[in-house]
Parts: structure tokens; sequence; C-alpha cells
């Protein structure tokens, strides 16, 4: 069966996002021989993926034993247990003795290359599909996918919360999303908003350049030592005096961080494990204390928690390894968009454990508490507690004054402390780090990040539309912040071909010399999502 495949990078039919048109062929058999395979393997996918993603579409089209409706509900599957991120429905229409299905996607490269695979599965398998072959096929086409959709933990909950509010957003390039057009174009990297200094996300990104410039603000920091060999490792640390913390200059998110250092064949084996992979390591001194982070953006709290390493309790018969993996089967931590991540077996949980006097096969008596890790990241499986109202006001000030110091607007803090219900001036309080791409939830669809986006999208602007076969090549200038209105004059063929630029417009000209047929195709195409105004 000869399926025509077309990505539509804009908007068409009303979606909120890319899609991939798909038109079979009315009457032709061939892919009735898949059937059996595509039903099959729809059984394997987890249940809790959306069981209709037509909506309230015709009988046909609900159909199981419907072959291209059967194929669009396996790819729009699939798409998803990929990461992708539908917002409506799957449109369908007749046109010219051929079934036309629209699927939205976040990347009409995902959609295309699990189209493929899909055939290829199908071939290959010939039609013995089984639970173990369809598990193989999801991991390939997760792994192979990822760099199509975008990264880390805030991006896709940012383009969650626009898409239901019906907000424009682009994502441009992994963890850069572009919000609105024209006067109301805002572009995003992650939690880092077109509003920052470049010179303070610089200064945060480099912790040396951090602690210096804090330390002659006045502000309490650990002593700090950029080291490229042993010996300098060696000597510093007998000069702060052990333990100490050895980590990566320039890393994010908790890697390659060794905390509580205790004496120097420690230090050496640490030392030995991250020049592997690093050529300058930071050392600090050990601060005692628990850690906190706290999240702000302009003046105002996103979150304080207090942040914990991960730990396991043993129960007198399961072996650590066994809780470590009892542990890691919560769903949150395989969600690819929540920062809560699985505790990985790697050097600091041995080395933790060592101290512990245990191993991964050892059985720790019940109610013992073994903790995992020496470092309390989310991202390397830790764990938080909400902390807002127990927070001294004293210490929030801190943090603005830290903000207004490295000229950041949205920031991170890590506190060291061993009560931030105290002044920090009370109890030895240390500033640990600065992040100016802080994660602003470990939990997906938190409020947090409408509040953010509503903080910093700009009024949208006015859009008008003109379509006709008189336009030249010249594309519509989409992201220039100093047009209002926003004048957008398209080609027929690049709206067939491409959709609208835009998700929305205020006004639509078609234009006299459009014929007929491409004016009633136009129309279908071109229907405007108006953002909702609604901030709940």
């Amino acid at each position: 069966m000869k399926i025509e495949f077309r990505a539509i990078e804009g908007y068409a039919y009303g979606a909120i996002q890319p899609s991939v048109i798909l038109r079979f062929p009315k009457g032709d058999a061939g892919l009735a021989v898949r059937v059996a395979s595509l039903a099959r393997l729809l059984d394997f996918f987890p249940a809790e993926l959306d069981p209709d993603p037509f909506g309230a579409e015709a009988e046909a089209q609900q159909d199981i034993d419907h072959p291209p409706a059967l194929l669009l509900r396996v790819l729009a599957a699939l798409n998803l247990v990929c990461g992708d991120r539908r917002f409506s429905n799957i449109t369908t229409f007749e046109e010219e003795a051929r079934e036309v299905f629209a699927l939205p996607t976040l990347s009409t490269d995902l959609s295309w290359h699990n189209l493929t695979a899909l055939s290829a599965f199908l071939r290959d398998t010939g039609g013995q599909v089984t639970a173990e072959k369809a598990a193989a096929l999801f991991e390939k086409m997760k792994a192979f996918n990822r760099k199509f959709l975008p990264g880390g933990t805030n991006p896709m909950n940012f383009v969650e919360a626009a898409a239901a509010r019906k907000v424009p957003f682009k994502v441009f390039r992994q963890d850069y999303l572009i919000f609105g057009y024209g006067s109301g174009t805002s572009l995003f990297k992650s939690s880092i908003t077109d509003r920052e200094t470049s010179v303070g996300v610089s200064l945060a990104h480099n912790k040396v350049d951090t602690n210096r410039l804090l330390r002659l603000s006045g502000l309490p920091v650990p002593d700090q030592a950029r080291i490229q060999t042993l010996n300098q490792a060696v000597h510093f640390a007998e000069d702060f005096g052990y333990p100490v913390v050895l980590k990566p200059e320039n890393e994010s998110r908790g890697r390659g961080i060794y905390a509580d250092i205790r004496d120097r064949k420690e230090l050496e084996r640490c030392f030995d494990r991250l020049a592997k992979d690093y050529s300058i390591l930071l050392l600090e001194k050990h601060v005692p204390g628990d850690h906190y982070r706290i999240n702000l953006m302009g003046d105002q709290l996103i979150k304080a928690t207090l942040r914990r390493p991960p730990s396991i309790d043993g129960d007198g018969t399961s072996t650590v390894r066994q809780l470590v993996d009892e542990l890691n089967s919560d769903p949150e931590r395989h969600d690819p968009y929540s920062a809560k991540q699985i505790v990985v077996v790697d050097e600091d949980l041995h080395r933790c454990l060592r101290k512990q006097g245990l191993s991964l096969e050892d059985v720790p008596m019940v109610g013992r508490r073994v903790q995992l890790k020496s470092i309390s990241n989310i991202s390397r499986g830790g764990e938080q507690v909400h902390v807002e109202d127990a927070v001294h006001p004293e210490n929030y000030a801190l943090c603005r004054t830290i903000a207004r110091i490295m000229r950041l607007d949205v920031l991170g803090v890590d506190l060291l402390s061993p009560d931030l219900s105290q002044p920090w001036y009370s109890n030895n309080t240390t500033i640990c780090e600065v992040n100016a791409q802080p994660q602003l939830g470990a939990v997906r669809k938190l409020p947090i990040y409408w509040d953010f986006l509503k903080r910093y999208l700009r009024p949208r602007a006015r859009i008008e539309v003109t379509v006709s076969n008189r336009v030249g090549a010249r594309q519509p200038v989409l992201f220039d912040p100093s047009i209002s209105p926003l004048r957008v004059s398209l080609s027929v063929e690049a709206v067939l071909t491409q959709g609208c630029p835009v998700q929305y417009f205020d006004a639509l000209e078609i234009a006299d010399d459009v014929t007929a047929a491409d004016r009633r195709k136009l129309e279908r195409m071109l229907i405007s999502v108006t953002p909702l105004v609604s901030d709940t």
C-alpha cells in the first residue's frame, strides 16, 4: 500500500503544534493484511496512553478494524511512548478519493522515523508480534527519538503549560523555546529567559567566579581552590582540613560531585575517578548542615525545599540492591520530564555503602536507614521536602541579595545550614552554589510553570494573514519584537505544503486569484487558535 506522508511544520487543521499528514488511497486493501499485527502491537502499549486519539470522529475512523485508522492509533501511541506530546486529536477527512489523517506532533522527524520503524517492524516480525519484540521496539525508538524533543525538565513543562492555554510555542532546539510572534515574542532557554543578563548567567555558570564574587561581597561561601593535579588536591585538603568536597568546575545537576571526603586515601580515589573526565576540578571545604534549595523569580518565591540524599530502609530480608530497585520503581523517576530521577549504581553509591560497612548484596536489618549518595540533588535520585513556611525571612532576603549581586532575575540558591528557620548570620549558613537555570519542579504539571510563563510572556501581537497566488518566496519576519501588527503574506503553495506559520491570526484574507478548489483546502487548513486569557 502506498501511503503519502507530508510534514507540516507550521499549523493546520486547528492543531496548536506541527502535524504529519498521511494520505491513504480509498479502497486499497494493501494495509489490511497488517491489521492483526497492528492490533496485537496496540495491546502492548501502556494502558495510561490516550485510548482514543481521534476523539468524537466518524464511526469508520474509530473502528479498530479500519486499517488506516488502526495504523494512526499505533503511530500516535508510539509517538507518546517516545516522549512526544499531542495537544489535540487526530483529524481526518476525504480528499480526491483518498482518506487523509492529520496527526499533531512536537516533531515531524520523530513521527517519520516512527512510521518507517513500524513498517520495518511489521515486515521483520512477519505477523509474530510478542511482548518482548514490542518492548524492544519501544526502547529502541525512545533512545533514537530523544534528540528530536525538548531536553531536561523545564522545557516540556513550559510547552505543556502553554499548550493548555493555547499560547503559541515553537520548539526551536531541545531546551530553546519561542513563545508568541512579533512584539509578543519571548525566548526561553529552559528557565533562562530573554530578560536575563548574559553577565549574570555566565557568572553563575562558573562556580569559581560565583564563589569569589559572593566572597568579595561579604557573604559566606566555602573555602575553595581550583586544582588540576593530585598534589594540589592533597595540599588544599590539608590546608582546609578534612572533610572536603571534590567536583568539576563547570557541571550541573550534581554530576561528578563527591562530598564528605574524609581522608587522603579517599581523596586520591575520588580524584583519580574525576580526572578521567575533567581536566580542572574544584576542591571545597565540606560544610556540615542540611542542603536547601531556594528558587526565585524577581522578588517572588518559586519554591523552597530541603533536599536529602536518596536512602533506603532495611526490612531484614531484602538486599541493598533489591531495595534500590524497589526505590527506582517509582513511575515518577522514569518520567523523562520529571526532575526526580532514578538512583544510579555508581562509584559514589559504592563509596557511601562502604562507609556504612555495606555492599549491594548485604541485607540491612529492619529499620536501618542506609544513605545511597553523598549528595542530595534530585537529579541524582535525591528526595525533597517543601519548607516554604519554615524558612526565616532573613534567609529569603539573603537570596534576593544574591540575585541582585549576580544580576539575575531567575535563580536557584543552594544553602547549607543546620536550620533555615533561623537567620543565616546566626548559625553559619553557607552559600554552596547559584544556578541561573534552575529546575522549577520535580513533579510535572505544577502550576509554577504557568506562573513563570505569565511573568515573562509579552502581550500578544495582532496578526493579519493574506494568502494569494501573487506572493513571492520571501518569508514573513515572525519573531522581530519591534513589529506590531504582524502582517503575514503567504502563497497558496506555502500554506498547502507547510501550513500556516502562525498559530493564530486576527484577520484572514484569501485573494480572488485563488481557485475554488484551493480555497476549500485553505479554509479547511487555516483555523485560527486564539490563546486563552484565563490563568487558571
